[in-house]
């Protein structure tokens, strides 16, 4: 909660445990192996983290948020043409810019990541 409310910036609990709601959402699974942070989709997995290290599992969560409340903010204030994940992505740097500079070093480097593989695509 305290890392959550520093990143934005005002007081801030989550029921990120409560997003799973036995068809679609993220469910976080602890055992002997660690900590894994799995996504569903119509009743399908389609999608398993794990982890043994809750920084790891921290930064999953505030990287997912940040990416949550960026695709919120560039549907609020939608610039035709640019590709959205512009303001999504200058969004979550904003956000991450209140934690830890090796979770922004992270945060840039899993962006690098997906723009190697998917550029953004501007539309004139």
């Amino acid at each position: 909660s305290e890392l959550l409310s520093r990143m934005v910036g005002e007081p801030r609990s989550s029921d990120a445990y409560r997003s799973f709601d036995g068809d679609e959402g993220q469910l976080l699974l602890i055992d002997a192996d660690g900590y894994h942070w799995v996504s569903y989709e119509r009743g399908q997995e389609n999608g398993r983290r794990s982890t043994k290290d809750a920084d790891e599992l921290l930064f999953w969560f505030l990287a997912q948020t940040a990416f949550s409340i960026g695709c919120a903010h560039e549907f609020a204030n939608r610039i035709e043409g640019p590709d959205f994940r512009r303001v999504v992505h200058a969004k979550q740097r904003e956000l991450f810019a209140r934690l830890d500079s090796k979770w922004r070093v992270r945060l840039e480097a899993q962006i690098s990541a997906t723009l190697a593989e998917h550029p953004y695509v501007d539309r004139l």
